[in-house]
């Protein structure tokens, strides 16, 4: 008398751990290729904003004759940061400022459109690769990763 023993046609329960081991072992070996692209995407467009200033400086200079001011003078004109605003495709950024009266901006009792305009974000003076939330100064101001000196 013959007995047939029945086909297996499943896994066993070592063979699906063991299957799911090793994918557990390959997104552990791929995630920090994946961030590692992530951080040069971010750093590539950091890069391409510093491109964007400078190339707005550039026209800024060859339309004044002059660099804009790194700090806020006194005068009216604003800082650096509001000056390129036109040269970086913000005009409606720029004409939200009151150029004769700038210093008005930053005393106490500004108004809620100078308000608005002072913590106004402008992508172009973000780096993708600054950890944290963007929020305000202390003051109030909108914050930006880069500085102007001249």
């Amino acid at each position: 008398m013959r007995t047939y023993a029945p086909n297996r046609i499943a896994f066993t329960l070592v063979e699906l751990l063991v299957v799911i081991a090793i994918i557990g072992v390959l997104v552990g070996l791929l995630l920090p290729a994946v961030q590692a692209a992530r951080e040069a995407a971010r750093r590539m467009q950091c890069s391409n904003n510093l491109k964007q200033m400078c190339l707005a400086l550039h026209n800024f200079e060859s339309s004044y004759k002059e660099l804009p001011p790194a700090g806020y003078r006194g005068s009216g004109e604003g800082t650096w940061a509001v000056r390129l605003l036109p040269f970086l495709e913000q005009v409606n950024a720029f004409n939200q400022w009151d150029h004769t009266n700038i210093g008005a901006y930053f005393r106490l009792g500004a108004t809620p459109e100078q308000v608005a305009a002072r913590q106004l974000q402008v992508p172009v003076y973000l780096c993708p690769s600054r950890r944290g939330p963007v929020q305000l100064s202390k003051n109030g101001d909108s914050r930006n990763n880069f500085t102007g000196v001249t």
